[in-house]
């Protein structure tokens, strides 16, 4: 059942620019994965909600991390503490915990926005976990300092250099992928999370990437987030059958 949920902002607070961080009272029942619709006015102008993945969830309250791309995340961005947000979720399938003692899981530029949640669940389920964060440049590391301190391992990369190795992150995570019995979680865009899907294939590794994509109703039946799937369906709904998915059952283009 859809649940429609209006919310107190606690705090909206810049990360880094063009990136916000979003703190509501009182949580609700998500797992580290999922996204809630959001409506950015009081209006429906915009029309369509804005989907936005859960950073991290408790009972006390729901934290997301966004960046502001166009009119409705700008509107959104201008919400102060005190206000309300009325949102639609949690929506969409979850990263799967497995029994695998350690996990490798890999970010790229703002898809490391809902692995932050997947990290504290590992952690609290007594995994050891290998972060890999990757960005185009040092500004784009958001929160870089809180991934660390959640995970066993850290490393990060820049294309440009600015921080950690030049290098592409899948780089930088191909050795522990390849050396570690691991469960490989990824988040990212989609050359990335094809790199990571095919290395975890090589070395019989497990993987879930979590899609991104660009969904309008968030709720299935619009179809404008298919993504092509190996098997008898040949296409599947990020928003409802994602955005998390087994590796081995994304077609990558």
């Amino acid at each position: 059942m859809l649940k429609l949920h209006t919310l107190k902002i606690i705090k909206q607070e810049p990360v880094a620019p063009g990136y916000q961080r979003l703190t509501l009272a009182r949580g609700i029942a998500a797992q580290a994965g999922q996204f809630v619709q959001v409506r950015a006015s009081e209006t429906f102008d915009p029309f369509l909600r804005r989907p936005i993945s859960v950073h991290d969830a408790a009972e006390d309250r729901l934290v997301l991390l966004y960046r502001t791309v166009g009119r409705g995340t700008a509107l959104l961005a201008a919400k102060k503490a005190g206000e309300t947000l009325d949102l639609l979720g949690p929506l969409g399938s979850s990263f799967p915990l497995t029994d695998r003692a350690q996990a490798v899981v890999v970010a790229g530029g703002i898809g490391a926005a809902p692995l932050y949640y997947l990290l504290r669940t590992l952690k609290r389920a007594g995994k050891q976990v290998s972060f890999f964060y990757g960005a185009r440049t040092e500004a784009e590391l958001l929160l870089r300092e809180e991934y660390r301190a959640l995970a066993t391992n850290y490393s990060e990369a820049t294309d440009d250099g600015s921080a950690g190795s030049r290098a592409l992150v899948t780089d930088l995570a191909a050795p522990a992928i390849a050396s570690l019995d691991a469960t490989v979680y990824a988040c990212g865009p989609s050359p990335m999370l094809k790199e990571v899907a095919r290395l975890a294939d090589y070395y019989g590794r497990s993987c879930f990437v979590s899609l991104e994509a660009q969904l309008a109703c968030g709720v299935g039946a619009c179809l404008g987030c298919v993504v092509p799937v190996r098997g008898q369906e040949k296409y599947r709904r990020v928003c409802v059958d994602g955005p998390v998915f087994a590796a081995g059952e994304v077609f990558f283009c």
